[in-house]
């Protein structure tokens, strides 16, 4: 596969807010990190850009990778990679359109390729689907480790996913609850 100019491969443990606060961190710590956009490879830890808002779901020290590349056909493929979470554990995933901060709604909501117009609510699965949205659901295995693959058949333009957070549950794809996954569990701000 030809790769374009944008592979990301961000590898990160999580932080809790707990260890933000501590008096080896500044409280500049605690604004959202900027997002990162890289030409090539990158490997990312500490908490430079990696959080967890429930450590008894998601817990500390757990490393999640992200992997973006833009095939010359026009598509973006994303891989999550976990590892350390809870064991046989389903989490959610989305990419979402901001970047992480200290708050699970620091990240805003789904990116969308293209956007519920105003009024229609997000959850509507014309818009709120796989193939509209990066989904990277998956299941832990009995050391806690998963993986999970999204191809959708589009490039994000000018306006790009900043993050990816991972959610307690399967993403639903009802009318009325389509693109939930129940809670924020974390996040990694991620360069798309």
């Amino acid at each position: 596969m030809t790769r374009r100019a944008y592979h990301v491969a961000l590898v990160a443990p999580l932080v809790g807010l707990g260890a933000l606060v501590a008096a080896a961190y500044p409280a500049a710590a605690l604004a959202a990190p900027a997002p990162l956009r890289v030409t090539g490879t990158t490997t990312v830890d500490g908490s430079s850009g990696a959080w967890t808002y429930d450590p008894a779901s998601l817990p500390v020290g757990t490393r999640i990778r992200v992997g973006v590349t833009h095939p010359e056909n026009g598509s973006t493929v994303v891989t999550l990679h976990v590892k350390g979470a809870l064991p046989l554990r389903d989490y959610g995933a989305h990419a979402h359109v901001a970047a992480c901060g200290a708050v699970g709604a620091a990240a805003g909501g789904h990116f969308q390729f293209v956007p519920a117009p105003v009024g229609v609510p997000s959850t509507d699965p014309a818009y709120a689907n796989p193939s509209n949205e990066i989904w990277l659901d998956l299941t832990t295995d009995e050391v806690g480790n998963g993986s999970a693959r999204s191809a959708v058949a589009w490039q994000p333009g000018e306006r790009r996913p900043m993050s990816v957070v991972i959610h307690a549950s399967h993403t639903s794809t009802e009318p009325g609850t389509a693109g939930t996954a129940g809670p924020r569990l974390g996040c990694l701000t991620v360069g798309f």
